[in-house]
């Protein structure tokens, strides 16, 4: 028997070619011997393609939501990846990378990497702060090219979530007059486009869906510079 594991599998919807999914389907249906897994970080797109009637992946699969990394264990694993290499770091800094990325693997790694090069023995969260500020430093001139890439309302709504960390009524009155963002109608057409260029996501719970900012080191920038 063999694995084969797909990574961010919705691109496939990207592809100039037509019919894909149902090619790709018809393909993976006449082999026994291997086990598929189809993972991507574009949730909405992954479920629309397995579990929409009409596409060809439908009721294919058994789909299993991928929770963040509880706070503990990546606590200790970071603490213990330290100290492999006979360095410590104070479990202050560990919180502090942890809230800082939202643990978020990519980000949270690369913080964690960035750290690690400093050759430090003893990681302090002042050297942590230090390494955050240096990454938003390096990503400044991409991140300023976005505003010339968004509407006047959308960079503006692109702030104010950034602002607040997470967002659950972008078109709420008080969240509107808070950052002067204008109408809810154009509002929701702005947000609706940054969704669409993926410069935010939403976060689903039980109770209610949030958004935020997708990148997070971008997220962190706009709420420090604005």
């Amino acid at each position: 028997m063999i694995v084969l594991a797909i990574d961010e599998f919705q691109q496939i919807t990207q592809f100039q070619e037509k019919n894909t999914e149902a090619l790709l389907r018809t393909i993976i249906q006449t082999l026994k011997n291997i086990r598929f897994i189809f993972s991507g970080s574009k949730k909405h797109l992954m479920l629309e393609m397995f579990n929409t009637a009409n596409r060809p992946f439908f009721s294919s699969t058994q789909v299993i939501g991928l929770e963040e990394i509880p706070n503990e264990v990546y606590k200790q694993f970071i603490s213990n990846n330290f100290d492999t290499f006979n360095r410590t770091i104070t479990e202050e800094a560990i919180d502090f990378i942890l809230s800082w990325t939202l643990r978020h693997t990519y980000y949270t790694q690369t913080i964690c990497n960035q750290v690690f090069a400093r050759n430090e023995k003893n990681i302090t969260v002042d050297i942590v702060k230090q390494v955050c500020d240096e990454q938003l430093t390096q990503q400044q001139i991409t991140y300023i090219q976005y505003r010339n890439l968004l509407s006047h309302i959308q960079w503006k709504l692109l702030i104010a979530i950034a602002k607040e960390g997470k967002v659950s009524e972008p078109q709420s009155q008080y969240f509107l007059q808070k950052y002067a963002i204008g109408a809810a109608s154009s509002s929701k057409k702005a947000l609706e486009a940054l969704f669409e260029k993926e410069m935010i996501c939403s976060v689903e719970t039980i109770e209610k869906t949030f958004y935020r900012v997708y990148d997070v080191f971008l997220m962190r920038w706009l709420d420090r510079v604005f």
